[in-house]
């Protein structure tokens, strides 16, 4: 079978399609941008199975082309840009024709070659801010469109369900969550890193990092366990429902963050941000998430994720100590 991933060379994508290589598919990797060296390396092994193609989402005709000549069998659409408020600012336009369009071309080209699946990349940050008591969130909880990046997510799983009714397209959405791990690293398309990045690398340059929001808690998830889910859902010959969440299930604070990176290293060293003082990591009230539920992932793929939050963290550290020049 042969999959076509869009956003191949970045953070995300790069974790799917290794697993995607791995359970035997022949990937088609596109992206704007050549894979570079970390990408290569990451990828060494599995480079009969993984065509790397340099091209652009908003090119339709070349988009189309390209599902036929290499007869796409499945699709799994991780192109999109993460935007700052800056950036928003400095250049909506772009934001919105990526986010949005750049999907609509690549539905369109499902739809043409008759593929199996169209998966869609989406996040947990579609999801409403949470009333207090709030311990989980369903894929039926409350969604709400802040910025333009969830404004074009949640525009988007609109028009997979749609062309599902439409065209009889077999499409899903992932809403993904807070992932970390190994080849994260900012890029022109997300310019703002992971918290957990940023404290590794404090933790690497020796820093005394200034933190705030230590009892805010988010459902960090390692990539690799995220890109288990999304190959089950680029693969499995059924699915019973439109919408996943993509997450490790658990939420834990800053705080138990902090702790597991000071028994990785004992040397870590961090101080909490005073009123006034600018903090270096910081979660918000406002940016605080409650735990995705994993119920249908569990039911259907029986999913376990192979990292708890010290296992994912001290692993992490040992490889970003292997490979510094990504920090």
């Amino acid at each position: 079978m042969t999959t076509l991933v869009t956003g191949a060379t970045g953070f995300a994508c790069v974790h799917i399609v290794r697993a995607l290589a791995e359970a035997g598919e022949l990937v088609h990797a596109l992206d704007l941008a050549p894979p570079d060296a970390a990408v290569l390396g990451y990828l060494e092994h599995l480079q009969d199975r993984v065509h790397f193609i340099t091209g652009d989402v908003l090119d339709a005709g070349a988009i189309l082309a390209l599902a036929r000549e290499h007869r796409v069998d499945r699709f799994v659409h991780g192109a999109a840009i993460t935007p700052t408020p800056e950036v928003e600012r400095a250049d909506p336009r772009r934001i919105v024709n990526v986010n949005l369009m750049g999907t609509l071309n690549l539905l369109e080209a499902a739809r043409d070659v008759g593929a199996q699946r169209f998966v869609f990349t989406s996040s947990s940050g579609v999801y409403a801010p949470s009333p207090p008591g709030v311990r989980s969130l369903t894929e039926d909880s409350p969604v709400h469109g802040g910025g333009l990046y969830s404004i074009c997510k949640l525009a988007c799983e609109a028009i997979l369900e749609r062309y599902q009714i439409l065209f009889g397209l077999s499409t899903v959405t992932g809403r993904m969550s807070s992932i970390y791990g190994p080849m994260e690293r900012a890029s022109a398309t997300r310019r703002r890193p992971s918290t957990i990045y940023s404290l590794v690398r404090a933790c690497l340059d020796r820093q005394n990092v200034a933190v705030r929001g230590h009892r805010y808690r988010r459902t960090w998830t390692r990539a690799e366990d995220a890109a288990v889910l999304w190959r089950d859902l680029t693969l499995a010959d059924n699915l019973e429902h439109n919408v996943y969440n993509v997450s490790a299930g658990v939420a834990y604070s800053l705080g138990e963050v902090l702790k597991a990176l000071q028994e990785a290293d004992p040397s870590f060293r961090f101080i909490h941000a005073a009123e006034g003082q600018k903090a270096e990591v910081e979660i918000t009230p406002h940016g605080e998430r409650p735990a995705l539920d994993m119920t249908r992932s569990l039911e259907e793929f029986r999913f376990a994720p192979a990292y708890t939050l010290e296992r994912g963290i001290e692993s992490y550290l040992a490889w970003a100590r292997q490979n510094p020049e990504l920090f």
